[in-house]
């Protein structure tokens, strides 16, 4: 399947609030995927797109500073995906987004995946269009990323703990990092995932399934709060 690259698009002012207005004539739901470099964001969609698209018609864009690897996977699953090359940016901008957009059949769409650039430090607060945010950490990041980090997570609707199966190997305080995060962020669900033994990505799938279908169906999909913390705490995430 041959990917398409976007590149060096001039800034637009207004393109947030213009991806925003397209994506809600189409009836489309938008997700920015926020994350370290490494953090398995990747992983994460190859994991969870068969399930996806076996229900919805879905769409990858895809964030890298000078990559097409990440793209070449997701395009493998046979799903749309773009490419967009920021050349040492260290995330996305709406501008960007809205030009990889025209390179996507939007009009078949219900829900557009974006996998942002990852690195050491991660914009969050650059506005894409999205209407909701999902952030990634991984068990071998250490669990200080929240500390030092604290406005990746403030506005995510979904945080996961990636690499669950490394948890008796590197040293991360799971009880601590849930009370930093519920500091941060009280209302957000939390999903440990281990991708290899498909541990947490029905869940995750599951939650993108009911948040598109809340939007499409025009009801306010409330966030689940309260199970998380018993979910992390216990070492025994749900599938």
């Amino acid at each position: 399947m041959n990917i398409t690259i976007v590149r060096q698009v001039p800034p637009m002012p207004r393109a947030a609030a213009e991806n925003r207005r397209t994506f809600d004539l189409l009836g489309i739901t938008c997700v920015n995927i926020l994350g370290p470099s490494g953090a398995g964001k990747t992983a994460l969609l190859e994991a969870i797109l068969p399930r996806l698209t076996a229900e919805m018609n879905v769409g990858v864009l895809q964030g890298d500073l000078a990559s097409t690897v990440d793209a070449q996977c997701i395009a493998a699953l046979g799903t749309p995906v773009v490419q967009v090359l920021t050349d040492g940016e260290a995330g996305l901008r709406a501008s960007q987004v809205r030009r990889g957009m025209a390179e996507l059949p939007l009009d078949d769409l219900n829900l557009l995946l974006i996998e942002n650039v990852g690195g050491a430090i991660v914009p969050p607060h650059v506005d894409l269009g999205e209407r909701v945010r999902i952030a990634v950490m991984s068990l071998t990041g250490g669990h200080q990323l929240v500390a030092k980090h604290p406005e990746l997570y403030r506005d995510a609707a979904v945080i996961l703990l990636t690499k669950f199966d490394l948890r008796e190997h590197v040293e991360f305080d799971l009880d601590a990092t849930v009370h930093h995060l519920r500091r941060v962020n009280p209302r957000a669900e939390i999903i440990c995932t281990d991708v290899r033994n498909r541990i947490g990505t029905d869940r995750l799938a599951g939650w993108l399934l009911g948040y598109v279908r809340a939007q499409r169906t025009g009801l306010h999909h409330e966030l689940p709060s309260g199970t998380a913390p018993e979910l992390v705490a216990t070492g025994a995430p749900g599938g």
